[in-house]
């Protein structure tokens, strides 16, 4: 019986820690599908692929003024999309477990500063991320950032909206500047890039240069 009991306990601190992610009609990237009649969303299918149909299916060609207010509304929902799915506060320990758990992240931390550094430590494609919790297919993880910044780089429909009015704070501390990469720590890469800038300087004028 107590073990029965002991069970039922752990059970219940698993489904604490993965939340069940809310029916994918109520999410906002089938919302924003949705206002298009012509269009079928299919959410086993990626988000990029998805646009891609929308744009055939209403006929809206690069030059369009229309293209730009989609894709904009596009963006919105992706970033809403995560904030659903993974939650805005940069603070909650529960946000940062479950992205550690999508992740594949063993064993999970038990503290904020653990998961920050091991999800920091992991290279993966937001769109991706995103697109893996609806359609339940294990993200892509990269080996380095290196990888992950020319993986993105090859598909530009995959870079994740930098600056939104949506953002949340933990989707701030997850954006990686693909096309200048940091060097360094998160935290500390824009000090050592300055300090590095100042070394150049100091030595092209001891050489003599400019």
């Amino acid at each position: 019986m107590s073990s029965g009991i002991e069970r039922r306990r752990r059970e219940g601190a698993n489904a604490r820690r993965t939340p069940t992610p809310p029916p994918v009609d109520d999410m906002p990237l089938a919302a924003f599908f949705a206002q298009f009649e012509s269009f079928s969303f299919n959410a086993n299918q990626s988000s990029n692929k998805n646009f891609d149909r929308l744009i055939r299916v209403i006929k809206c060609d690069p030059q369009d003024p229309r293209r730009r207010a989609v894709q904009e509304g596009f963006k919105d929902a992706l970033v809403q999309e995560f904030n659903e799915r993974f939650g805005t506060d940069g603070n909650d320990l529960s946000n940062w477990q479950n992205l550690c758990c999508v992740l594949r992240i063993v064993p999970v931390p038990d503290s904020i500063e653990q998961c920050r550094q091991c999800v920091w430590d992991t290279h993966v494609n937001l769109v991706d991320l995103v697109d893996s919790a609806r359609t339940g297919t294990p993200v892509k993880l990269f080996a380095s950032l290196g990888e992950l910044t020319a993986y993105t780089l090859r598909r530009p429909k995959k870079f994740f909206p930098k600056e939104n009015a949506y953002q949340g704070g933990l989707l701030k501390e997850l954006l990686r500047e693909i096309i200048n990469p940091y060097f360094g720590k998160r935290r500390n890469g824009s000090a050592k890039r300055k300090e590095r800038k100042k070394k150049q300087k100091a030595a092209r004028t001891a050489g003599g240069g400019d």
